[in-house]
């Protein structure tokens, strides 16, 4: 126990000082004593004898007792004691709800400005000693500072606190903030949470709030219609002149799109709203649609786009009232730019290799004659048709039966030989299957250094490759004068060897405009984890997870910020571009028990209970008791006194005893 008001030693020092005082003047009341009789007629004057000093001593010592402990117990009234350490050190964490919906307009500013309001009305009914930690609470709990004393620290970052791009994990940062209090060596004081709380359904019960809890809440407003998501994909029918859709062949028409809507609505009514969808600039449709309240709607659009460019979605209210929240009313994504692999082919027989090289779609190739051979030409790729050059490309390059003085060293040359094996871990015999293939003529390389097997026959080796430091492969026979001229792997291999050189031009990809926080993709099935990339938008890898929910596999990846994530698997592409604030679903609901607004009396008031009140009244009466058990024998004493005083004055001042 403690003293508020007083010190031990002050308490102590003043109780004793006015325990003297009581005792002493007990003693001076009771040093002599009068004898009160109804008449002096059996009395008689005597000597006064002489007066001897005598030990005085307490005649009523319960009575000064009981005033004593009265008089104690109001003085430890006055100094206010309290259970437990009044400046001990107590930490608070103080999570301020930063997610994307916080920047919902309110009647004043945003929510996320009634948020701090209140975060600095806690603020200042803290006691000096209390630490404060704040933690800035949306996808992931960030603590913006230590467990700080000093208040303007605090007030500060909350006033510099802005709302971000993501959605509320509530669970996590109360988590976080258990945690941070139990790594300290101080009591452990209160997690307050101030915001609107919006989380995701599925999040609602998993939430466990704990026993320190307090609720700042702020009101949500959910009146909002946003887009959710906005997808782009290359597709399989294309558009004619009049605006009609034709069915065509996806690979042919390379230049159609089609376009994917998700709107929401948030509020609790149905909404009519406007949307408009541009590219580069230009209207390419538009619909006025109703959403139901608490639901979505999808709407799909075709377009055409030959070129790269930028797709635009901005949705409107058609009654001209002001959304809620505004930053999920447009949203955009990049068409892909349709890339060729261009390809420099030195022959001295074009037609022999333009059966290979006609896929206009993806290929855009240049022929001329070795003699026309240049090392650094303006293409992705270089073929060497038979020829050997007196200096080596200065790009990735391809060579057919490469010649004595080739960067390959040839063992020997094969005749009527039979490929045997492709070696399938290489991407470059991906799907490769045909053995017993019987060549006419075949080089047979040798395997020193760096290069890669890719098909060997009983002699050995047939196609060999290098990744570095430029990508080259070599063929020990012609695919087109060979057996495989009329055999399906020649056209895999050779696509193979394009994917290799160039996966951008072969990379079939998707768009996707979605929310920023945790994404999910669903997978085909058989999906090799080794084939999957996740990549950000500076091509550094993200780490994922591959679930199985239902039956059916999901990859999971978590973007804190906004901007492009690339899923590729194998070779397909799809671009996550996480432009659009992620919104919770709804406003958790807290139970009960949890305290929830700023404490009137501060926290360390509430802490501990008043004892002062029951000191005070015990006080009061131990004094009222000792009134009525010892107070009114003194009444009588003083008023026998005044009549003996009357009697002195008559008679005179004398000493008398009884006359025996």
């Amino acid at each position: 126990m403690e003293f508020l008001n007083l010190s031990i030693g002050e308490f102590l020092a003043v109780a004793g000082v006015i325990s003297a005082a009581v005792l002493a003047l007990y003693l001076m009341d009771r040093s002599k004593r009068r004898q009160v009789v109804a008449t002096m007629r059996f009395w008689t004057a005597g000597q006064t004898p002489e007066e001897m000093k005598r030990k005085r001593r307490i005649h009523q010592p319960w009575s000064l007792l009981l005033q004593l402990l009265s008089i104690l117990l109001l003085l430890a009234a006055i100094a206010e004691p309290f259970w437990g350490n009044r400046n001990a050190t107590r930490d608070h964490v103080l999570l301020l709800d930063t997610s994307a919906w916080m920047g919902a307009r309110a009647r004043q500013g945003n929510l996320l400005d009634q948020a701090k309001t209140a975060a600095l009305a806690y603020l200042a009914s803290l006691p000096a000693s209390d630490r404060v930690m704040l933690v800035r609470a949306d996808a992931l709990p960030t603590p913006v500072t230590q467990f700080e004393s000093n208040r303007s620290i605090v007030a500060a970052a909350i006033r510099q606190s802005q709302p971000s791009s993501s959605a509320l994990n509530l669970e996590q940062a109360m988590e976080f903030a258990q945690r941070s209090q139990s790594l300290q060596g101080h009591t452990a004081g209160e997690i307050v949470f101030a915001g609107a709380g919006r989380i995701a359904q599925e999040d609602a019960e998993l939430i466990v709030p704990p026993a320190n809890l307090r609720m700042l809440a702020i009101p949500s407003i959910g009146e909002n219609v946003g887009i959710r998501k906005l997808g782009l994909r290359r597709a399989a029918i294309s558009l004619s002149a009049s605006g009609t859709s034709n069915s065509a062949n996806g690979a042919a028409q390379g230049d159609a799109w089609e376009l994917f809507v998700a709107l929401h609505n948030d509020g609790t009514r149905p909404r009519e709203v406007s949307l408009e969808l541009q590219f580069a600039g230009s209207a390419i449709g538009g619909k006025t649609i109703t959403v139901p309240a608490s639901a979505e709607s999808r709407e799909t659009f075709l377009f055409h786009a030959k070129t790269g460019g930028l797709v635009e979605a901005r949705i409107r209210s058609t009654n001209g009232r002001a959304d809620a929240f505004p930053q999920d009313d447009r949203a955009s994504i990049d068409v892909p730019v349709s890339k060729h692999l261009r390809i420099a082919a030195y022959t001295n027989e074009p037609e022999l290799l333009r059966a290979l090289l006609g896929d206009k779609e993806h290929l855009d190739t240049a022929f001329a004659a070795t003699s026309a051979y240049v090392p650094k030409p303006d293409a992705d790729l270089v073929i060497l048709d038979r020829f050997t050059p007196a200096a080596a490309p200065q790009v990735p390059s391809l060579w057919i039966q490469p010649p004595a003085g080739s960067p390959f060293n040839i063992r020997s040359t094969a005749t009527k030989t039979k490929l045997q094996r492709w070696h399938e871990e290489s991407p470059l015999a991906e799907g490769l299957h045909t053995t017993d293939l019987q060549l006419a003529t075949a080089q047979i390389f040798s395997t020193a250094g760096d290069l890669q097997v890719i098909a060997e026959t009983a002699e050995g080796p047939v196609v060999v490759a290098r990744d570095a430091p430029l990508k080259t492969i070599a063929l020990g026979f012609h695919p087109l004068q060979s057996a495989m001229k009329y055999d399906l792997a020649t056209p895999l291999l050779m696509a193979n060897i394009f994917r290799w050189m160039g996966p951008e031009t072969f990379r079939r990809s998707d768009v996707q405009a979605g929310t920023v926080g945790t994404v999910t993709v669903p997978l085909e099935k058989d999906v090799k984890q080794e084939s999957i990339r996740v990549l950000d938008a500076n091509q550094r890898a993200l780490p994922f997870t591959l679930e199985n929910a239902a039956g059916n596999t999901q990859l999971r990846f978590f973007s804190g910020a906004p901007g492009n994530v690339r899923v590729r698997i194998g070779d397909r592409e799809t671009v996550y571009a996480l432009n659009l604030p992620a919104i919770g679903d709804l406003a958790w609901n807290p139970p009960a028990n949890v305290a929830r607004g700023i404490p009137r009396n501060g926290i360390a008031a509430a802490s501990s209970p008043a004892l002062w009140p029951w000191l005070a009244l015990l006080g009061a009466l131990g004094l009222l008791a000792d009134w009525f058990l010892y107070g009114r024998k003194r009444i009588v004493r003083v008023n026998a006194r005044t009549n003996l005083r009357a009697g002195e004055a008559a008679f005179g001042s004398k000493t008398w005893r009884k006359a025996s």
